[in-house]
């Protein structure tokens, strides 16, 4: 197929001769041509104005499409074939360069398998104050998908929550098999003569959060704690130790802006269970958090928490 462009017909796409198909010699799909084709129709549909591959000689880079809303220009690039985090990275740099925001829509062949964490990460971007892909759905148009995490399942929606009681087995199980970041964070807490397994109450994330954290979010949750207890601290320094934690590699959003995301969404969240409050422009804890002596206190601790919240 090939790109036909006209005074009398908008640009369309148009059968020609294998021998002479030059995208298809470069190895471009007939399901990313098509793809491209009917996204045309739909951003058209919906009020844009969309020019195929255009050549951005400052960049030397060429989009799937370029698509303009009014006066804000979007860059479509349409995702089928393997590509690193590394390329997405740097092509999504160049389209920033000209001032463009640019959406990496995923076409059918990654929607056939499960997406992966790492893949999420590599096309995600903050939408409307969450992580979202993008997947083409065709006549359905672009169906973007809000990515949040929550006890370990990555699959979840915004009103999903985790079982404490159920989180603290899981603790102690990774304990016995000896994690190795569990053990990391009790060798920390045995220098206070404390365990994993008796963390605060607030440290078992109860409500999803973006995704792309490569350790559980009770971990981080844990070490700020333990951060706040010392002193009240400048949103920045609490962000530089959520930014240390381990991610997985981001591609089309900086890592830094997912980070941020991340720790905004758990202050808010334990503000409003009375854990954090803001004094002179510094986080601190609102009241003394408790610690637990063993597995037992903690599990029955857990129960009347739970039940209290049941009974509300």
């Amino acid at each position: 197929m090939t790109v036909k462009k006209g005074r009398l017909k908008q640009a369309h796409f148009a059968h020609t001769s294998l021998q002479k198909c030059q995208a298809l010699a470069e190895g471009e799909s007939a399901i990313h041509l098509l793809g491209k084709l009917a996204m045309v129709d739909f951003f058209e549909s919906i009020g844009g104005r969309v020019v195929l591959e255009p050549w951005l000689p400052e960049i030397q880079q060429r989009p799937d499409l370029l698509v303009t809303f009014d006066n804000r220009q979007v860059a479509i690039e349409f995702q089928c074939a393997p590509i690193s985090v590394e390329r997405v990275q740097h092509r999504t740099a160049g389209f920033a360069k000209l001032g463009l925001d640019v959406v990496w829509v995923l076409g059918p062949t990654y929607q056939q398998r499960k997406l992966q964490q790492v893949t999420l990460a590599k096309f995600a971007r903050i939408r409307q104050d969450t992580l979202q892909v993008a997947l083409w759905r065709g006549k359905q148009g672009i169906q973007w998908r809000e990515w949040w995490t929550v006890d370990g399942r990555t699959y979840v929606g915004r009103e999903d929550y985790a079982d404490p009681i159920r989180q603290l087995a899981k603790i102690q199980q990774q304990l016995v098999r000896r994690d190795r970041r569990i053990r990391q964070l009790q060798k920390q807490l045995y220098q206070q003569e404390r365990t994993v397994t008796g963390i605060p109450v607030c440290c078992h994330i109860s409500k999803p959060l973006p995704g792309g954290l490569k350790t559980a979010h009770w971990m981080l949750a844990t070490q700020l704690i333990g951060l706040l207890e010392q002193e009240p601290c400048h949103a920045d320094r609490l962000l530089t130790m959520i930014e240390r934690a381990e991610w997985f590699a981001f591609g089309a959003t900086p890592a830094s802006a997912v980070a941020k995301l991340w720790l905004t969404q758990l202050l808010v969240l334990w503000q409003s269970m009375g854990v954090v409050q803001v004094t002179n422009d510094r986080w601190c804890l609102a009241a003394k958090v408790q610690w637990f002596a063993d597995f037992n206190q903690k599990c029955r601790e857990l129960r009347s928490h739970v039940h209290t919240l049941g009974s509300k």
